[in-house]
């Protein structure tokens, strides 16, 4: 299992889980930065990656959902609040809530999607 964050959430901290031993790749280590959500769900279709992002509407669009349901990957959506942190914040949040997260991640069937609350809690929810 690897964790495969999107443009949104800063290819840094995948760096920086990357130096703590978690297997983790940033969106531009994989594909082009600019890569349209299509087909990077296209792209990421029966991986084994765990998909994070804090794009709350691609839960929403009909095209994307509908892809990201046919990927076969488990999903993570970090809430709302993750775009008021600053970038030290942000750090620090993942930093402190890893373990949690990760918990979670290896808990649940793949083909899983949640939502990271910002107490380091996932919800599951349906597309």
């Amino acid at each position: 299992m690897t964790y495969f964050f999107d443009n949104n959430i800063s290819y840094r901290y995948a760096g920086m889980l990357k130096a703590l031993g978690v297997a983790v790749v940033a969106l531009r280590d994989v594909f082009p930065p600019d890569i349209k959500d299509p087909d990077l769900l296209r792209g990421l279709k029966d991986t084994d990656y765990v998909f994070v992002s804090s794009e709350q509407r691609m839960r929403r669009r009909p095209i994307e959902a509908a892809l990201l349901r046919d990927a076969n990957i488990t999903a993570l959506f970090f809430a709302p609040f993750w775009s008021n942190l600053g970038f030290w914040q942000a750090a620090i949040w993942l930093l402190r809530r890893w373990e949690l997260i990760d918990g979670f991640a290896r808990g649940v069937k793949k083909g899983t999607f949640a939502e990271v609350k910002q107490n380091g809690r996932s919800a599951i929810f349906q597309l």
